[in-house]
């Protein structure tokens, strides 16, 4: 344990030396734990795993690394900040009990465990890709069945862009039916594509431990800002 809080502070400070104190102090929005202890569940889905890959980068990385990566160190900022949270995988597997149907998606399973958490939010960590390998940035897919999911994902675009992605110009979207867990979401639920795996330098990105956690943090303080303003 004591080894684990030491990573996620010096991993919290590397942050905070990126960008000066100043500036994440001015964009930072504190908790009150008291006030909002249970009254939020934070689900985190590191996408795909397993036999799943999900995309492939242009140098061979495998999607499903990097979001499992991402999603351990939210799990770890969300939970040092007084966030209840659960993680949906921790490992590199697809989520199914024992006996399960693995002919059955995966999918099913985790809008299952979603479901049996109260108050829960969710927050699916993925990768983009396209043809056009100039494409960049960070976009946010949020669900169309709660008003909050797009509050959530335009907070958490908001604090990214301002930290790590000033000349990111793209705009959050309402997912379609082709978004599983978002389209049957009966909770507050986001999909955030931290970058596209396709593009030669934030593919390189991606990979790099750092910037995971810049990524991690960001969408930290964006879900807080969530929790403080909205409910």
């Amino acid at each position: 344990m004591k080894r684990l809080l030491i990573s996620i502070f010096v991993l919290i400070f590397t942050f905070v030396s990126c960008f000066g104190i100043s500036q994440i102090i001015d964009n930072t929005v504190f908790i009150n734990n008291n006030r909002h202890q249970n009254r939020v569940n934070l689900v985190i889905d590191a996408g795909h795993g397993g036999l799943d890959a999900g995309t492939i980068g242009v140098d061979g990385a495998k999607e499903k690394d990097i979001n499992l990566k991402i999603s351990l160190m939210l799990y770890d900022f969300a939970m040092v900040s007084g966030i209840n949270s659960f993680l949906i995988r921790d490992g590199d597997y697809l989520f199914y009990k024992d006996n399960d149907d693995k002919n059955r998606s995966d999918l099913y399973n985790r809008l299952d465990y979603i479901n049996s958490i109260e108050n829960a939010t969710l927050i699916s960590i993925h990768q983009n890709h396209f043809t056009d390998e100039r494409e960049w940035g960070m976009q946010i897919w949020y669900s169309p069945n709660t008003d909050n999911s797009k509050i959530i994902a335009d907070n958490i675009l908001e604090i990214f862009k301002r930290n790590i992605q000033p000349n990111n110009n793209r705009l959050n979207k309402k997912s379609d039916s082709s978004y599983y867990l978002l389209h049957k979401a009966s909770v507050p639920s986001v999909m955030v594509e931290c970058g596209f795996m396709s593009n030669n330098d934030e593919n390189r990105k991606l990979q790099d431990s750092e910037y995971q956690g810049n990524i991690a943090f960001s969408i930290v303080l964006g879900f807080s800002k969530y929790i403080t303003e909205e409910l």
